[in-house]
């Protein structure tokens, strides 16, 4: 495989989000020829991913072989509840998002990366990319999520702004106490 496919796998595969063909061109400095031949050669080989490339973006798919057991995987996932951790990482990003990984990581004490995964995989909440860090994501609610809650926009859940504003002022007071000489460790 071309340097040029391989990387292009790995972008799609590290930003888990489809990629323009000119986001490609421009990223890994290639022209159009050296685009396509890199898009053919991905296009023709076989594995549990695809890359789907519809003329204007690319991104990475499940291959249609591997799709009976991802589905079933997926019916297993949506038979479960969602759990405390579900609720603690939807409540956070409902009334604080977006928020990133590490933001949810730190509001719920624990690593959120499977109850995350679980929540996207349901379509609960999506990944955004990050415009201050273009290497992290954002965690939004869907539309979807939305609408199971009776709301059409966040600020329409109960007791919102109080809560906001609750959680803002435990931020800042936060801040505050790491800001403070005595708080921080020694070297």
């Amino acid at each position: 495989m071309s340097n040029a496919a391989k990387h292009i796998e790995a972008l799609l595969f590290a930003l888990g989000r489809p990629l323009s063909h000119e986001e490609l061109k421009k990223q890994l400095q290639l022209n159009d020829a050296q685009l396509q031949t890199a898009l053919e050669e991905l296009g023709a080989r076989e594995g549990g991913v695809v890359v789907v490339n519809d003329g204007r973006e690319v991104e990475l798919r499940v291959a249609a072989a591997a799709g009976e057991v991802i589905e079933r995987i997926r019916k297993e996932e949506y038979a479960r509840d969602i759990g405390k951790a579900g609720l603690e990482a939807l409540s956070a990003i409902l009334y604080r998002g977006p928020l990133s990984r590490a933001d949810i990581d730190f509001i719920r004490g624990v690593n959120s990366s499977q109850t995350l995964r679980t929540l996207t995989m349901r379509g609960l909440v999506r990944r955004v990319p990050n415009p201050k860090d273009e290497r992290s994501f954002l965690y939004e609610p869907t539309t979807e999520l939305l609408s199971q809650l009776g709301v059409s926009q966040t600020q329409q859940l109960p007791e919102y702004t109080v809560v906001r504003a609750k959680l803002a002022e435990l931020e800042e007071s936060y801040r505050q106490a790491q800001s403070r000489p005595d708080a921080q460790e020694p070297a």
